[in-house]
């Protein structure tokens, strides 16, 4: 099997890793989402600019950092929010791909932020709802990480699909 074939699946299976991850509350799953990225990128399966992959790149470090430094997100040890935020912003970002792949960042946002008022509206959620900086805390600390995880997978999903368009020749 050809080397970058292998590569490619790798770095499907990584940018798959990083969201599920993400719902399993892995404090890097940005990073491994990215470095999913970064190898379909290098084996020339998708079309990054440069200044995109940097800018994504510090994205995943800064929103690492974020939830590193914040404490333990639910007080319950449960990882509902996690699921309820995650399902938002993919749900966003497959609206806003439906839309346009401009909308897709700030759809992926949006369906983020619905995704954690539906879980603060559930028996387990109610504390975030205390308070609103309880809310933003909670944001920043697990929103900001699904966010880059989602974007970055729907940057590969779209860089893959544009690449399919062009060998067909459409």
């Amino acid at each position: 099997m050809d080397m970058n074939i292998v590569a490619a699946i790798a770095g499907g299976v990584l940018i798959l890793a990083g969201l599920v991850f993400e719902a399993r509350n892995f404090v890097l799953s940005t990073l491994v989402g990215y470095a999913g990225l970064l190898l379909l990128h290098y084996v020339c399966y998708i079309n990054v600019v440069n200044s995109s992959l940097l800018f994504w790149g510090a994205a995943a470090l800064l929103s690492c950092g974020i939830a590193m430094l914040s404490p333990r997100q639910e007080p319950h040890g449960s990882r509902g929010g996690n699921i309820y935020l995650l399902l938002g912003a993919v749900a966003g970002l497959l609206v806003g791909m439906s839309i346009d792949a401009s909308m897709m960042i700030l759809a992926a946002i949006i369906g983020t932020l619905l995704g954690q008022l539906f879980y603060a509206r559930t028996p387990k959620g109610s504390w975030v709802k205390f308070s609103f900086s309880i809310f933003i805390h909670y944001f920043c600390a697990v929103g900001l990480k699904t966010i880059v995880s989602t974007a970055i997978a729907g940057i590969a999903i779209e860089g893959l699909l544009r690449n399919q368009m062009v060998a067909v020749g459409g």
